[in-house]
């Protein structure tokens, strides 16, 4: 009997993963695909561009501040799932919306239906992610987060390119596939076996939960190493986002091989983190600072690139740094997080990430006079400065729990 319970374990753990996955791969398809979908589809109704701006910077506005909350939520929760089928019935309404209204309604009524979508962004990113080490065997997590890093690949390789070319049914095109992505998502989350957990004691209001999370980011030199490192580091990359289009046109003349370096840093990211799934990273605390390395010194490549075939490469080479070093702040905030915050501190720090990208975002817009070799170098300096400051301030990476 004893026998058939061991054995049945790991095969309720691979289950748990499968399904897992394919909600993560949904999931993340769709938030990678709505701020592309939102933009095009603005634009295919005949709204002005900065009106699909607006629209999305009130959606990504919230998703940045929200996660605090959205963690502590997760937290506090008997039935995690719950919250997270919540948020992703709250999106599709959403998107349901923005839908119906994007051709015609005010700006304003635009925004404010956005911004509503953007307290769900946290609970489909981080906040799913904090949530494997109670669904799969301690000694499969590592696997378990090098596939999780690998659903944010699949959905930037997914995601963008058919919420794209789903414009030609229509200008509502691209945010109905997401629509469709999220009915797909809201289907599959409930299959994911998220455990009960016991009632907690009096004593833990909200604010003090959300206040725990900022706490321990801050109070746990690994942690706060790791937040420092790839916070910074993130912001450096908000240069390839903008710079690759520049890049593409000045080296191929057209605008449309911009797909090409994007896919290729996806495709990096992808086979890095499924090599990750079957070798796990012996020491995450080191790959931090070793995977930043490699994310700014490809950036600085494709700063100096002659070729296009150049540039497609250090993008590849991008990607391929940028999924374990997720994989690596996975395993920190894990081992580093009681349970009790471990999912405030993954939104808290997914909302860190996310607000400073989308302030350089901004500054990197703003520098694009300035050529894109002037972007990719300073995106690189920003991964050069992130270790300094992330030593400087923490002095180094030293895991406290084994």
């Amino acid at each position: 009997m004893g026998g058939a319970e061991a054995t049945s374990a790991p095969v309720r753990g691979r289950r748990a993963l499968a399904a897992y996955a394919v909600t993560a791969v949904t999931s993340r398809s769709v938030t990678e695909a709505l701020g592309p979908a939102l933009l095009l589809t603005a634009l295919a109704s005949g709204r002005l561009e900065r009106d699909g701006a607006i629209v999305l910077a009130a959606f990504t506005g919230l998703a940045a501040v929200s996660g605090p909350l959205v963690g502590a939520l997760l937290d506090r929760a008997r039935r995690p799932g719950r919250v997270l089928v919540a948020a992703t019935l709250v999106l599709l309404v959403v998107v349901t919306l923005l839908a119906w209204l994007i051709p015609t309604a005010p700006v304003v009524l635009l925004a404010c239906v956005a911004a509503v979508g953007g307290f769900a962004h946290p609970a489909l990113t981080g906040g799913l992610t904090s949530q494997l080490p109670s669904l799969v065997p301690s000694g499969t997590l590592d696997r378990a987060y090098g596939i999780d890093a690998s659903t944010y690949n699949i959905g930037a390789i997914v995601g963008p390119p058919l919420a794209a070319a789903a414009v030609v049914v229509g200008s509502r095109g691209p945010v109905l596939f997401t629509l469709a992505l999220l009915v797909v998502s809201l289907a599959a989350v409930p299959r994911v076996p998220f455990p009960v957990r016991p009632e907690r004691g009096l004593g833990h209001s909200l604010r003090r939960d959300v206040a725990a999370g900022f706490r321990a980011l801050g109070s746990t030199p690994p942690l706060a190493f790791t937040t420092i490192v790839t916070t910074v580091g993130f912001a450096g990359q908000a240069a390839f986002l903008v710079a690759v289009p520049l890049v593409t046109l000045r080296q191929t003349g057209s605008l449309a091989q911009a797909g090409v370096v994007f896919g290729a840093a996806a495709v990096g990211g992808v086979l890095a983190t499924l090599g990750l799934a079957r070798r796990p990273l012996r020491d995450p605390d080191r790959a931090i600072v070793t995977t930043t390395v490699v994310v700014g010194a490809s950036l600085a490549l494709m700063g100096v690139s002659p070729t296009f075939v150049v540039t497609v490469v250090a993008a590849f080479v991008l990607g391929a740094g940028d999924g374990p070093m997720l994989t690596a702040m996975f395993r920190i905030r894990t081992r580093e997080a009681a349970p009790a915050v471990r999912s405030a501190v993954f939104t808290t720090a997914a909302s860190l990430r996310t607000s400073v990208y989308a302030a350089t975002t901004a500054v990197f817009g703003a520098l694009v006079g300035t050529g894109p070799r002037t972007m990719l170098l300073l995106g690189a300096a920003l991964h050069l400065i992130a270790l300094v400051v992330g030593y400087a301030v923490v002095r180094g990476p030293r895991p406290t729990a084994p």
